[in-house]
């Protein structure tokens, strides 16, 4: 029997959390489906991708928009795209990332009379929409088959205008990447570092982290940042002010996240909100002990405080300092939260997660 054909559409294969889910469920699918992702603009993609997968793109580049009409012409000719491609590829359904790119999916599919599945990736509390974009969010949303969130609360959140029926929650999935990489016989050694994964942006509140690292300044022990962002600068800045350069290291991106998380001994995630946070089941699911911040929304979902890691309020330097301090001078509580942080996970794996994604897809398809 021939497969049917989906395609995900979302802004670009860049290094981030939907970009990561995006490539690690088209891997998963596309042993039922054929599968191409259409992305608005073209970036070489940074997760790998099986080669069965069809990658094409809207326009080389996208610039920023000058005004609302620049706006609105640039979104229209995107929206025409999408379409097009749609239609000449014979697709069966279409699978939207991230907001404005939901909006012009859902506009495309339902022209198309074509049924449409939509994830919504953060914690729209806290993600200011332009009010033109709020107003299609509003018109649009409630037309996809189902819409795809992470937590309970980002599910009330939309309960005000998507029927409740269509709301589904389900768990970003771990890349069967790292369960390779956990299995390995030849692992790497583990080293006296202190792990943070996220952009460098004020979401991800790294200067948390590095301020009680600091305060620590522990024997023989480094914190390492992997990720990239517009906090950059500042960041560096700060390190060098504290004068921890030789302890402090920001690594900037790598798509080889995995031997980050094996050769570190501790993970602190500082961030100040969520929509659900990749960084934090990866690390736990590679055995590390995580310090997270109770931050909406997420952590608290996945960690039982005390049990499989620790949860601290946002901003909380002293809080983050204490239990740095505790797990840097005891192996047993390392251990023992790192073993229990990777068993509560296993439900997170990437197939047991595309079997949830296959249930909807096959549902909306036929």
């Amino acid at each position: 029997m021939e497969k049917k054909r989906i395609a995900f559409v979302i802004y670009s294969l860049n290094s981030g959390g939907a970009e990561r889910v995006v490539s690690t469920l088209a891997n998963g699918l596309s042993n039922y489906f054929e599968i191409t992702i259409i992305t608005l603009t073209n970036i070489t993609p940074f997760y790998p991708l099986d080669k069965k997968i069809k990658v094409v793109h809207c326009f080389n580049n996208l610039k920023p928009s000058k005004n609302i009409v620049d706006s609105l012409v640039i979104n229209y000719k995107l929206y025409k795209k999408i379409k097009k491609t749609a239609k000449l590829l014979s697709i069966d359904l279409l699978i939207g990332f991230m907001t404005n790119t939901n909006i012009l999916t859902v506009l495309a599919a339902k022209s198309l009379k074509m049924p449409v599945l939509i994830s919504e990736r953060i914690n729209p509390k806290f993600s200011i929409l332009p009010k033109f974009w709020s107003i299609m969010r509003r018109l649009t949303y409630p037309n996809a088959n189902y819409l795809i969130i992470q937590t309970e609360p980002i599910k009330q959140y939309f309960e005000a205008f998507v029927q409740k029926n269509k709301l589904i929650i389900l768990p970003n999935p771990i890349s069967s990447v790292h369960r390779e990489f956990k299995n390995r016989i030849n692992l790497p050694k583990k080293e006296n570092i202190v792990l943070s994964v996220g952009r460098l942006n004020n979401q991800k509140g790294h200067e948390i982290g590095v301020k009680a690292f600091s305060k620590l300044k522990p024997n023989n022990w480094e914190l390492h940042i992997v990720g990239e962002g517009p906090k950059r600068k500042k960041y560096e800045d700060l390190i060098s002010e504290l004068k921890m350069t030789d302890k402090i290291k920001l690594i900037g991106r790598d798509n080889n996240i995995s031997n980050y998380y094996l050769k570190s001994k501790i993970f602190i995630f500082p961030s100040r909100f969520e929509g659900f946070p990749n960084a934090l089941t990866e690390a736990m699911y590679m055995g590390l002990p995580c310090i997270s911040t109770d931050c909406p929304t997420g952590p608290s979902e996945l960690i039982d405080n005390g049990e499989n890691g620790y949860l601290i309020p946002v901003d909380d330097v002293e809080n983050l300092t204490t239990k740095l301090e505790l797990l840097i001078n005891d192996k047993s509580s390392r251990d023992k939260l790192g073993d229990n942080a990777a068993l509560s996970v296993t439900h997170l794996e990437e197939d047991k997660v595309v079997q949830q994604w296959l249930k909807l897809i096959s549902e909306s398809i036929n």
